[in-house]
């Protein structure tokens, strides 16, 4: 990677780094609900009980020795960054630093925010210049790394180009529906709830339970789905195959900061649950009481989906295969499946993280931006959704033969 730079206001000295890496920090240890979760899970891997702090120490000394200078020293600061919060929280509430790629994707919120004000924050960040800005240095550094392994630093145009043709891929292979028994067995698997798919996705789902309306059984296997949006499930699977509105509902908790705020606060407004109620729930008997001392903000979220049709597209059995890997917005139509009884889940317990999505924080000199949960979902025992996920109806290492095995036995 050259020392020649395109870009040289956008080199930060080790202390601005420092202070980046420092309110980053700084920031999770105020907006974020999991240390409690994380802990336990520490405990369970049997790692150091100063974990957290020996790990943040360790890459901020990383920072402060670094020899580099320059587009170098600038690539292994956002490698340092997305390392070191790799480290400390893992999958645990959608930790990452936000790459050109998803920055991109979160470009369809510009699209929805007339219809759909509640993404506007969202929608601030990522038109925020400065951002913008950084992002297109990004960008360029990920070309020159490119070309550092031997290859040349691609055109903006070859990156879109690319860009795309993975695009296209990932929609190709992204729903795989077949018949398995004529008459009788349909499948449907589905990898991601991605907004990208939902526009090429529908029209043929739609068209397949056409086909297999009269079946006695649908399988829907999300089992390797990390989620997208939930509008692709409601859609797809829900709405055509019920014939009268299904409600549920779950509580979350939230800490009160600006930060929350700013992305939340609106959905809090006008609720009368306290953190005292939550205590003193008795179906809340797996809560973790001392999780929840700093999450003063409670909601209850109750939602309806309505049906599409005047009756049901499919009338058969629905099964709904899942396992660790379902996580996010597939996890929320898990927990859909088990609380409305709209399917039969089978498998493995699932991944977890029934939140509404991370929140978007802008480190303050860089501009790279961190993504995170800060709401704090509970299952129905009081459990915490991102810990314990959902245990399915059914649980089979082989989810799929043995619903095929259920089957059989009719």
């Amino acid at each position: 990677m050259s020392s020649d730079t395109l870009y040289r206001d956008m080199i930060l000295t080790k202390e601005q780094m420092l202070e980046d890496y420092d309110a980053m920090w700084e920031s999770f240890e105020e907006n974020y609900p999991f240390y409690g979760v994380l802990d336990r899970l520490y405990v369970l891997n049997n790692m150091e009980p100063d974990y957290y702090k020996a790990t943040k120490t360790k890459y901020r000394k990383q920072i402060e020795n670094m020899e580099l200078e320059g587009d170098k020293a600038m690539f292994e600061f956002a490698n340092i960054i997305a390392i070191s919060v790799n480290d400390v929280y893992g999958t645990v509430g959608h930790v990452s630093i936000v790459n050109p790629n998803m920055l991109r994707s979160l470009e369809v919120y510009k699209e929805h925010v007339n219809e759909s004000p509640e993404v506007q924050p969202w929608v601030d960040v990522i038109e925020d210049p400065q951002v913008i800005a950084f992002y297109e240095y990004l960008d360029y550094l990920l070309g020159l790394q490119q070309a550092d392994k031997g290859g040349s630093a691609p055109t903006p145009e070859e990156i879109n180009a690319q860009q795309e043709e993975e695009l296209n891929k990932m929609k190709a292979t992204n729903l795989t529906m077949k018949i398995l028994e004529k008459g009788k067995i349909a499948y449907i698997n589905v990898e991601s709830f991605d907004d990208v798919f939902i526009e090429g996705d529908m029209p043929k789902i739609r068209a397949f339970l056409e086909e297999v309306k009269d079946y006695e059984h649908l399988i829907i296997d999300i089992q390797n789905n990390g989620g997208g949006n939930t509008t692709y499930w409601e859609e797809a699977f829900v709405r055509p195959n019920i014939s009268e509105p299904a409600t549920t509902s779950l509580v979350r908790l939230m800490k009160n900061t600006e930060l929350t705020q700013r992305f939340y606060g609106v959905d809090y407004k006008g609720s009368a649950l306290t953190t005292k109620d939550v205590k003193n729930d008795p179906n809340f008997t797996s809560l973790h009481k001392e999780d929840l001392e700093d999450l003063t903000l409670v909601r209850e979220i109750s939602y309806t989906l309505e049906p599409k049709f005047s009756e049901k597209l499919f009338k058969g059995e629905i099964s709904v295969l899942v396992g660790p890997a379902v996580y996010s917005s597939a996890e929320s139509f898990a927990v859909f499946c088990k609380s409305t009884h709209f399917a039969t889940l089978v498998g493995k317990t699932t991944g977890g993280s029934n939140s509404g999505g991370p929140i978007l924080f802008e480190l303050p000199i860089s501009h790279l931006l961190i993504q995170f949960d800060v709401e704090y979902g509970l299952n129905p025992d009081g459990s915490s959704s991102q810990e314990v996920g959902t245990t399915p109806d059914i649980e089979s290492e082989d989810a799929l033969k043995t619903v095929l095995d259920l089957i059989g036995k009719h």
